[in-house]
């Protein structure tokens, strides 16, 4: 339920690109054509570096942060605590390129099926264990583990073995080709496997903070960690506190209760861009897009044409400016990059609103009446687009009925993957980088709850993700995105924007694409 309970990831999510090809002797990161890999250009907004240490910062949600194994997220506010707490073989830079985070080197072979990262030396959990190779061959296992609930086992799934090759360095060897998989390990922070049973009262971490104080679902505490193995945090204390709802979380902003608001509602963005003592931090390229989903695997939408009719049929315009208040793009291709992406591909077809087409298209398909199920009591923006679509389609003698239902009555419905609910139609949205793996892959078979099992899809993902050659690599994700611009597995209306607000003597805060805040770096300027 990840993607419908807040931002998130996907099983890759909140990860971006910067690896290293076939043949090259050792990485660290890559510029944008570096290697076999590719930089992620534009995933990350920033604001200047901190002017000062010290201080205490308080961040909100609407959203409260249930438990705390990274491994287990479930909800988008959690991710927010990773860069604090945790650390992964690699991570995100501000600039949207991968770094060295716990690893600080990978060498791939030659076929790019066997990877080789170095440890960092004198790194150390904050119970006073030391990093080993160790530790990140039984965290993997742990991901991998078919018990474990973790939403990166997809991710992971080409992962056939890691071993240790001495205490600093690990092997991973993979079923397939794959030249990205230092962006693939971004969302993978390693745990101390044998303190799991505590790790909700005395976490063990290797990040700037560590946890003072934390209450299920109201606020998690977090202190500069004076043992983290880089530089200090500004900060001396973190505050992660769930507000009442949105309209509080706001107004604690307004009033300088929040120093920080994670996911502000698209609604308030307007104004408060407008007020001199608030900032908006977002990224350049945004990796959220909002799709509406459709069970392909059975009638009406089994048949092309009543996909194509629904996506003629859909006023974007409207939708951006009524239901997310023009924060965003429109997507005219019905794809989920946005077409100011470096990754977008060119030449694919419109489908602006069009009711003679998508009116063609739905009486070929026999379609008179759908559904549209979306959530009851929460994300206005779905039931504002199910009100524009009723009307579009009553124009053209299609009967759309809405039934909002209880946030937890989904799961038994539509999850996991491959569930049938014939003639629905179900708003959801998607959290990722803006780049094609991360992106794509979503509709892979088995991972999209509409049931699309495209061949050649699938044979398209797995050749991008073995082309070292960042132009050749563009190329195949510009063949995948044609392809799902042609079959319609989903209706994709906008990419819209998960933005932070901070006060405006709040520096150093930065957003990745799909939305995920970092405040690692944040402090208060002098």
């Amino acid at each position: 339920m990840k993607r419908l309970v807040a931002l998130s990831l996907p099983a890759v999510a909140a990860v971006t690109l910067a690896a290293c090809g076939g043949g090259s002797s050792s990485t660290t990161t890559s510029s944008a054509d570096g290697g076999g890999g590719t930089a992620t250009e534009t995933t990350a907004a920033t604001t200047a570096a901190p002017g000062g240490s010290g201080g205490s910062l308080t961040v909100g949600a609407a959203s409260g942060i249930p438990q705390l194994n990274p491994v287990l997220k479930g909800t988008a506010f959690e991710e927010a605590l990773f860069p604090l707490l945790w650390g992964g073989l690699s991570r995100l830079g501000p600039d949207g390129t991968v770094e060295p985070d716990l690893a600080t080197r990978w060498t791939p072979s030659a076929d790019n099926r066997r990877w080789t990262f170095e440890l960092r030396d004198g790194v150390r959990f904050s119970n006073g264990k030391a990093l080993t190779a160790n530790d990140v061959v039984e965290t993997l296992k742990y991901y991998q583990d078919p018990d474990t609930a973790t939403q990166l086992k997809t991710a992971l799934e080409p992962v056939k073995s890691v071993t240790a090759d001495g205490r600093a360095r690990v092997v991973f060897t993979l079923s397939r080709a794959n030249v990205l998989l230092p962006e693939v390990l971004v969302p993978v922070k390693i745990v101390d496997v044998d303190s799991l049973r505590t790790i909700d009262r005395e976490p063990a971490v290797t990040g700037p903070f560590t946890v003072s104080e934390f209450v299920p679902g109201d606020h998690v505490y977090l202190r500069r960690n004076a043992d983290y193995w880089g530089d200090p945090a500004p900060l001396d204390e973190i505050r992660l506190v769930k507000a009442a709802d949105s309209t509080s979380a706001v107004t604690s902003l307004r009033s300088g209760d929040l120093d920080a608001l994670w996911s502000v509602p698209s609604s308030d963005i307007p104004q408060l861009r407008n007020e001199p003592e608030i900032s908006i931090v977002e990224p350049d390229v945004t990796g959220v897009y909002v799709s509406w989903e459709m069970d392909l695997s059975s009638p009406p939408f089994d048949d092309l044409r009543a996909r194509q009719a629904l996506a003629y049929a859909t006023d974007r315009e409207a939708i951006f400016k009524a239901a997310y208040y023009d924060q965003g793009l429109v997507s005219a291709t019905n794809t989920p990059l946005a077409d100011n992406s470096p990754w977008f591909a060119e030449g694919m077809t419109d489908y602006s609103y069009d009711l003679d087409k998508a009116r063609e298209l739905f009486e070929q398909a026999g379609v008179r009446e759908l559904t549209w199920w979306g959530v009851a009591g929460q994300y206005p923006e779905w039931n504002t687009s199910g009100q524009i679509l009723q009307a579009s389609l009553k124009k053209i003698g299609v009967d759309l009925k809405i039934e909002n239902r209880e946030l937890s009555s989904w799961p038994a419905k539509f999850y996991p993957a491959g569930r049938r609910y014939p003639g629905l139609v179900v708003p959801n949205f998607q959290s990722f980088a803006p780049d094609p793996y991360f992106q794509l892959s979503f509709l892979l078979r088995g991972r999209c709850e509409c049931n699309w099992d495209s061949p050649e899809f699938s044979d398209l993902f797995d050749e991008a993700v073995a082309t070292p050659d960042r132009d050749a690599r563009k190329a195949v994700w510009d063949r995948a995105q044609r392809l799902i611009n042609e079959q319609v597995p989903i209706i994709v209306p906008v990419q819209t924007t998960v933005a932070t607000a901070t006060q405006k003597d709040v520096v150093g805060v930065w957003v990745e694409g799909g939305g995920l805040p970092h405040f690692e770096s944040a402090g208060f300027a002098e």
